[in-house]
């Protein structure tokens, strides 16, 4: 029993280890690549999940600590080291995942603040009392201009799932359960449309990788994206946390789709919903403070009852 417990205590202490050297590592790599030419080109072109030694890398060496742990989430992971914190080798390594943590959230914060990305409307409360039905659109499938209006005057409600990047796999399985529940939404005369800032190119894509039938709207100046203080933030998007949780998804068998090589997309760009009555009023809107924040099914429902 006793060399049993060492051997956990063992794989616990080399799966932590082995997990912040690797994170460090890619810190480092992201920091010295920050400082090597523009800040816009690293954040475009440096940090990709095609890239393993990215900022992203983080995700599948998370995942590969939960395997080591033989663990899905990070709970559990926590679960498994509070049982062990008494050895001071456990709290050594289990203080370093922390100090990681942190430095690699101040890190995305400074670049944040340089890139002048966050203005402060992710910390604003921002309440807009409707969308006029003149704001228009791209229709994503035959590139014609349309309005909101087109949805409006119809005994019908509207909810627009603004998208993050077209390859959002939060965003997609937002929307699979949207599909799912769409009866409940047909009570309630709701329909559903995409809104996406992206190009026509990867919209088109988008709609066929996913086999989405909503209808899209592209608002390629993020004028309603705006309007609701969705804002663009690297910390809301990479944070430490953040990067752990999506280790799950791994876990859970999800993959993350691959961006489309000819397009340019924006990556740190939060999404939300916003539920319309009839008129353009706005009965509920959720901005989402990660791609991780997407409101349930019923929590939008709740505003219309």
């Amino acid at each position: 029993m006793a060399e049993e417990t060492g051997d956990v205590l063992e794989t616990l202490v080399n799966s932590l280890t082995k997990f912040v050297l690797t994170g460090r590592s890619l810190l480092e790599i992201a920091q010295g690549e920050s400082e090597t030419g523009s800040l816009q080109d690293f954040i475009r072109n440096k940090i990709s999940i095609e890239r393993p030694k990215s900022l992203l890398g983080l995700i599948a060496a998370g995942a590969e600590l939960y395997k080591s742990l033989s663990v899905k989430k990070r709970t559990e992971a926590e679960a498994l080291w509070s049982i062990k914190f008494r050895h001071a080798e456990v709290q050594e390594a289990v203080d370093s995942l922390l100090q990681l943590g942190a430095e690699w959230d101040a890190f995305l914060e400074g670049l944040d603040h340089k890139l002048k990305l966050k203005d402060g409307t992710l910390n604003q409360t921002i309440n807009i009392a409707s969308l006029p039905a003149d704001t228009i659109f791209t229709d994503a499938r035959t590139g014609n201009a349309v309005s909101l209006g087109k949805y409006l005057g119809k005994g019908s409600k509207t909810l627009l799932v603004l998208i993050r990047q077209f390859s959002c796999l939060l965003c997609r399985l937002h929307l699979k359960e949207l599909e799912a529940r769409q009866g409940a939404l047909d009570q309630q005369s709701v329909r559903v449309v995409v809104v996406s800032f992206g190009c026509q190119e990867g919209a088109q894509h988008w709609l066929e990788e996913t086999g989405c039938t909503y209808d899209m709207l592209l608002d390629p100046q993020r004028n309603v994206y705006a309007a609701f203080g969705f804002g663009v933030s690297l910390l809301q998007v990479l944070g430490f946390n953040n990067m752990l949780q999506y280790s799950e998804f791994i876990m859970d068998n999800f993959k993350f789709p691959n961006p489309l090589p000819t397009i340019q997309d924006d990556m740190f760009q939060l999404g939300g919903d916003v539920l319309l009555d009839d008129a353009g009023k706005v009965l509920f809107s959720h901005r989402c403070t990660s791609p991780l924040d997407r409101p349930k099914v019923d929590a939008i429902l709740s505003a219309i009852r």
